[in-house]
């Protein structure tokens, strides 16, 4: 089951999964940057409990000896996704709002995205994904 797994995982095309700036982004760039902020906001919470739920059910069905493996991953992909946002947080002007806001919905929907695939057997995700 471990070998299928990591099988399964190197197999993603990761790259598709991280986009920023795509249709679910663009559906709030028709607004003020604060409206933009609060918008893409809302969506990346969206996914986030969507994550949790992806989460929860990968590592419900994973063997006891990956799920350490899963736990710690999880753990280092959410340190990683909070710092890497923090630096699109960390430039100056309005547009950084949006670009951290932006980034933590993009990484968090490719995380989601990459669960669901490893959770079933033949690589698929929501229609939200491809």
């Amino acid at each position: 089951m471990a070998r299928l797994l990591l099988l399964l995982l190197s197999a993603l095309p990761i790259s598709s999964f991280a986009e920023m700036y795509d249709a679910e982004y663009g559906r709030c760039n028709k607004l003020t940057t604060v409206d933009i902020v609060d918008c893409v906001g809302k969506a990346a919470k969206s996914w986030d409990r969507r994550l949790n739920e992806s989460y929860q059910a990968l590592l419900e069905r994973t063997e006891a000896a990956q799920q350490g493996s899963l736990k710690t991953a999880q753990r280092q992909w959410i340190k990683y996704r909070d710092a890497n946002c923090q630096f699109y947080a960390s430039g100056s002007g309005t547009i950084v709002q949006v670009e951290a806001a932006e980034c933590m919905r993009a990484m968090t929907k490719a995380r989601t995205c990459e669960l669901q695939s490893a959770n079933n057997m033949e690589g698929r995700s929501s229609l939200e994904c491809s």
